[in-house]
């Protein structure tokens, strides 16, 4: 739980992987920014597994273009 962070719900919460990736570049992410898992495994959290895209357009269309190769079984969140 982090009620201080600017990104927080009301509860208090940040998803995990953002924070992950925050901590990793060193700011906060913006609106737009996705974090992707490079592996389809959306609980899989290792900032080796995370890919920072600059928007959700862009996000969707990295999932169509895997989707026609079928590199992996699991997508995440946003593109279902």
């Amino acid at each position: 739980m982090n009620k201080e962070h600017q990104f927080s719900n009301v509860r208090g919460y940040v998803l995990e992987h953002r924070l992950v990736m925050e901590k990793h570049i060193g700011r906060y992410l913006t609106t737009e920014e996705v974090v992707h898992h490079i592996n389809g495994i959306v609980d899989d959290n290792k900032k080796e597994n995370l890919e920072l895209i600059a928007t959700n357009s862009e996000h969707s269309r990295l999932h169509s273009i895997k989707r026609k190769r079928n590199i992996h079984g699991r997508w995440c969140k946003v593109c279902r």
